[in-house]
Order: structure tokens, then C-alpha cells, then sequence
């Protein structure tokens, strides 16, 4: 690679001088003016910049020690240092700083640390403890509004039950119970929280709050249900007010089958009395036991119509509104908890707070007291001062020495990898948009010219550098890090290096000087040397730079092009209107006038294979 690049820049310094020499021959003559052939061949496009050779990946000390004034370094190690394994294994120490304000710090904290720690506890203990009560209060209120549940279904029945509920509005089952509570617990939350957000207490007397469950505080539902209406549907299930109406129906039933046969056994003993086969006293013990039957028939009927019309419907409300009152009372007692426990939570937070921060502070205290020694942690050349300290940046804090005081963030030292190095260069804003990742990189460090290392572009910077800026606004220039392949021991971190990026390597194309190419009414063309004088060629160009332009269209090898406009050349005038109509092709459009003129890359030609 560099042989081509040699051989193709001698080929263009004797062009040059070819077209100077023939230049100055036909001023002589005065006949003629100066003019370049047209090659083809390769060419190199490429971009130059300089930049300093550095560890992409370092090992940096900074330091952390956040005191007013600063801190001390009492010793450190001489730069240059070769940190060796043996040094890692016995961590040796690298640096030490002065800690005693440091350690007086931490005897200070450590007193409102343990009052702080001895409040945590307790506030800790106490949510727990109120947790636990405020649990079980509610697990006994959710078991008895379970229970009165059951109850109301055991007595009437679950079908009778679950239409009664249903119709009313009230959960009748497990499911619904856990959805009610749910949206209850729901809107509890969100009403103490907007009473709590407009610095209020929760009103108890607002009721809207659980206005969705259909409970009026006031009455109970249960006294609005006509219950006797079950028994007129007989839609009572295996209820115990179903298995009551049944063994009373039972019982009259079987009051009247023994009326009936006792007025059978009265019918015969009266025929039996007639003649006279039974006495008068056997008989009237007949009758007697007749009065007996229809007294007990009349009174299964009497208990069966008075559970009917009367008990029944008493138990049934009752219990109902038993039930009614578990559901009030389960919302109660988390209204009353979730306030409870509110405060609670708030002195717990508080307290925990203030505990988090004291911790932290602590801790704090701890990691700086330990950064106050520096140990060896990685093998390589101790330098002082960070891997990526500028010169803006170097002018804001002391030199490293025993003795100094150093700021917050001040880099101590960096020990670099040596393993894998790279160059920081910095682009200029003409060169930027050429520059990708990962291009082909030729790398010459100043102090060893005679070599020339291969890296990959690793990152560009997306803004320009502040720093670069400050005292010039007009220079732009993007950071960007070249990686070098391979390891090299000659290379060390700071040496100055020349960076040549490769953007495209042309082949086998027709290139001309720069300055044959002119721009006219946005058209390009050059003038190329006739027998009569010269002739206007219209050209297509394509890439270009400071010393050559490719001509993709309009020239041939070997054709001759003037340097420079001829003096007898009068340029077409630029129809102004004819412009104006010119569609403008959508997206961003290059600037001819600059690609003819200046150029973003260094390009050299590469000599033909052939030649």
C-alpha cells in the first residue's frame, strides 16, 4: 500500500512539474497557455489529520474525596512507574491522601446515626405490629359478613338467596363478595386520598363513597322484600325454612291420616254399641280419642300457617339484614384501618427517610475514607494526571506532586492498557461527512516514520468539540478514535501520529487536475486543447479533491485540458428565468461549485497496473 502511494505521488510531482515546465515554454511563446493530460489509472482518496496516540481502554484514579477545602496527597508513586504483577498481588500502594478530617467526620455522623437508627427500629416494630391488628380485624369482619352469607342462604335456600341479592344489588356469592370488596376497598382508597389531597380529613358523613353497593345508611333493604312471595313461587330451596315447611306439612298430613282413622274406628264402634257389643264406655273413649285427632289436625295447620305468614319472614329479613350490616361493617373497619394505618405509614416513611439519607451519608464517608489509598490493581506505567485531560481542562486543577492539594474529580493517575491502543484525532467539519465507521486506517507515529500501522475508525462524535470552539466559534471539528490493530512495543501513549483515512479507492478511472474543471449555469466543462486552439467540453464529474477531479463522462485518455479559463473566452449569460423554472431534485443537493473548486479528501493517483 504505501509503495503505490509513493510511486503515485512521484507520478503526480512530475506531472506537475511537466505541465509547469510546458507552461512556462509556451508563455514564452505566448501562443499558448498551460495544460494537463488526461489520466486514467487509480486513485486513493483519503483523509489527513493528526492526533496522539493512546490506550482506548485505561485504568483511571480520580478523586472522590468531597471536602471543602480539599485533600492532601501525603505520597505517591514516582511517574513512570512499572506496576508488575507481583505489585498487583501485594497491593501495593500507589497513592495515599490525607483521611483525618475524614475519620472526624465519621465520629461525628456516627452519634446522630444511632438516634436516627433507634427511631427506624421502632417506627419499623410499630407499622408491623399495627399491620397485624388492622389484618385481623379485618379477616374477623370479612369472616362474619361470610358467615351472616351462609346463614341468610341456609335459611331460604341458595337459588332463593342468589335471586333475593341479586335483585337487591348485594354480592351472593363468593365472587361477587371479593369483587365488592374490591371496588369498596377502591373507592375508600381514592376518596382518602382526594380528602388527603385537599388537606382535609375524610368526612364520615358522606356517604357517596359507597353509594354504588346500594346500601341506604339509613333503612335496610331487607325490610323492602316481600318474603312471603318465595313461598307463593315455592322457588325455596333446600333450605331449613323449606325443611321446616316440610316437616310441619308432614306432620298435618299425618294428623290428618290418623283423624281419618280414628273416624273410621268411631263409625265402628257406634255400629258395634248398636249392638251392643261394645259398652257405652268403650265408645265414648272412641270419641275422645276422635277429639284428640282433629285437635292435633288443627293445630300442625295453625304452626304451619303462622311460620308461613309470620316467622318465616321475620327470620328471613333478620337475617338479611344481619348480613346488610356485615357488609357496612366490613367497609367500616377498613375506612377506620386504611386512616390508622395512613398515619402510621406517614411517620414510618418519615423516619425511614431520614434513615436512607443518614445511611447513605455514611456510606458515603466509608467509600471516601477507602479512596484515600490507592493500591495496584492493574500492571503497566503509572502517569499522572487522566487519559483524557486536555489543555482546558489541565489549566482548572494543580500539578500532581507530594504535598498538593487536590479538587473533587481531580484524575491522580491512569495506568494504561498497553494491549490495545488507539490515535484521538479530530476531524474537520469538510471531512466529517466523509469519515465512517470502521474505514481502513494507516497509522505513521512521528518518532517511527518508517512504519506504518493498519487501525479501523472505532466512534465518531455526533457534535463537535465544545473545547475546540471556545476561543475560535468558526472551527468545528468532530472527536474521533482510530483503533490500531495488533500490539506494538514502540508505541507508547502521547506520541504524536499522522492518521490517513481511506474513503474510497477508485480504479481505472479518467481524472484530471482540479483546476481544468469550471462550473457554468451549474454545468460542468472543461477546455480542451484543439490543432485550432481550444474547444468547450461538457464533463460528468465524480469524485474529487485539492489535486484531482474523475471525469466520468466527456474526456478520453490522453486528451489535453487548459489550466486556466482562455482570456478570449466569454461566458454565456445566465438566463435567470430559465433557472427559476428549473425543478429543484428532491433531498439534499451537493455544491457543485465547491466540489469543482475545494476538496474534502487529499486524493492521490495510484499508477496504472499496466504501466
Amino acid at each position: 500500500m504505501k509503495k503505490w502511494i509513493i510511486t503515485g505521488t512521484v507520478l503526480a510531482v512530475g506531472i506537475t512539474a511537466y505541465v509547469v515546465l510546458l507552461g512556462a515554454g509556451d508563455t514564452k511563446k505566448g501562443d499558448e497557455m498551460p495544460f494537463a493530460f488526461a489520466q486514467k489509472g487509480d486513485l486513493v482518496i483519503d483523509v489527513l489529520e493528526g492526533g496522539n496516540i493512546q490506550a482506548l481502554n485505561f485504568l483511571e484514579f480520580r478523586n472522590e474525596v468531597k471536602l471543602p477545602n480539599g485533600i492532601k496527597i501525603l505520597e505517591i508513586i514516582e511517574e513512570g512507574y512499572y506496576v508488575t504483577e507481583e505489585d498487583v498481588a501485594k497491593g501495593k500502594v500507589l497513592v495515599r491522601l490525607d483521611q483525618s478530617e475524614l475519620e472526624e467526620a465519621i465520629v461525628d455522623h456516627d452519634v446522630e446515626f444511632q438516634q436516627t437508627d433507634a427511631l427506624y427500629a421502632e417506627a419499623k416494630q410499630n407499622i408491623e405490629i399495627q399491620e397485624s391488628e388492622a389484618l385481623s380485624e379485618i379477616k374477623a369482619a370479612r369472616q362474619s359478613l361470610r358467615f351472616a352469607l351462609l346463614d341468610f342462604q341456609k335459611f331460604v335456600g341458595a337459588d332463593a338467596a342468589r335471586e333475593t341479592l341479586r335483585k337487591l344489588g348485594l354480592p351472593f356469592d363468593n365472587d361477587s363478595l371479593s369483587a365488592y370488596e374490591t371496588e369498596a376497598t377502591d373507592l375508600i382508597v381514592s376518596a382518602f386520598d382526594a380528602d388527603k389531597g385537599a388537606g382535609s380529613a375524610p368526612d364520615e358523613s358522606d356517604d357517596s363513597n359507597i353509594a354504588s353497593f346500594a346500601l341506604v345508611a339509613n333503612d335496610s333493604l331487607a325490610a323492602n322484600v316481600n318474603f312471603s312471595s318465595l313461598l307463593k313461587e315455592e322457588v325455596l330451596g333446600d333450605g331449613e325454612a323449606e325443611q321446616t315447611i316440610r316437616r310441619m306439612r308432614d306432620e298435618a298430613l299425618l294428623a290428618s291420616s290418623e283423624l281419618s282413622v280414628v273416624e273410621e274406628s268411631v263409625e265402628g264402634a257406634k255400629r258395634l254399641h248398636q249392638r251392643e257389643f261394645i259398652t257405652k264406655q268403650t265408645l265414648e273413649n272412641e270419641l275422645v280419642g276422635l277429639d284428640k285427632a282433629r285437635l292435633a289436625l288443627q293445630r300442625t295447620e295453625t304452626e304451619l300457617e303462622l311460620f308461613r305468614d309470620y316467622e318465616f319472614p321475620k327470620e328471613a329479613e333478620k337475617m338479611l339484614s344481619l348480613y346488610e350490616e356485615a357488609l357496612l361493617s366490613l367497609i367500616r373497619t377498613k375506612r377506620e384501618k386504611l386512616a390508622l394505618m395512613s398515619q402510621i405509614y406517614a411517620k414510618y416513611r418519615t423516619v425511614k427517610r431520614r434513615y436512607e439519607l443518614e445511611l447513605k451519608k455514611r456510606g458515603n464517608l466509608e467509600e471516601q475514607l477507602a479512596s484515600c489509598v490507592i493500591r495496584a490493581s492493574q500492571v503497566g506505567l503509572v502517569a499522572y494526571g487522566g487519559a483524557n485531560t486536555d489543555y482546558y481542562t489541565s489549566r482548572y486543577y494543580d500539578g500532581i506532586t507530594s504535598g498538593a492539594t487536590l479538587k473533587v474529580g481531580q484524575p491522580i493517575i491512569t495506568i494504561p492498557d498497553m494491549s490495545k491502543l488507539g490515535v484521538e484525532v479530530k476531524i474537520h467539519e469538510s471531512h466529517i461527512k466523509k469519515v465512517q465507521l470502521g474505514q481502513k486506517v494507516y497509522i505513521t507515529a512521528e518518532s517511527v516514520p518508517d512504519k506504518t500501522l493498519v487501525g479501523r475508525i472505532a466512534k465518531v462524535a455526533v457534535l463537535p468539540d465544545s473545547n475546540a470552539s471556545r476561543y475560535n466559534p468558526s472551527l468545528k471539528v468532530y472527536p474521533a478514535t482510530v483503533e490500531i490493530e495488533g500490539t506494538h512495543e514502540f508505541l507508547k501513549p502521547g506520541m504524536s501520529a499522522k492518521v490517513e483515512v481511506i474513503v474510497d479507492e477508485l480504479e481505472n478511472v479518467t481524472y484530471v487536475p482540479v483546476q481544468s474543471v469550471f462550473v457554468e449555469n451549474g454545468e460542468h466543462f472543461v477546455f480542451r486543447k484543439t490543432l485550432g486552439g481550444y474547444e468547450r467540453q461538457v464533463v460528468e464529474i465524480g469524485a474529487h479533491n485539492n489535486d484531482f477531479i474523475e471525469l466520468r463522462k466527456g474526456l478520453e485518455e490522453g486528451d489535453q485540458v487548459y489550466l486556466k479559463m482562455p482570456d478570449d473566452y466569454e461566458p454565456a449569460q445566465v438566463d435567470k428565468s430559465r433557472l427559476a423554472r428549473r425543478p429543484v431534485p428532491a433531498g439534499p443537493q451537493p455544491d457543485k461549485s465547491e466540489e469543482a473548486t475545494t476538496a474534502s479528501e487529499d486524493v492521490k493517483p495510484r499508477p496504472d497496473k499496466n504501466a
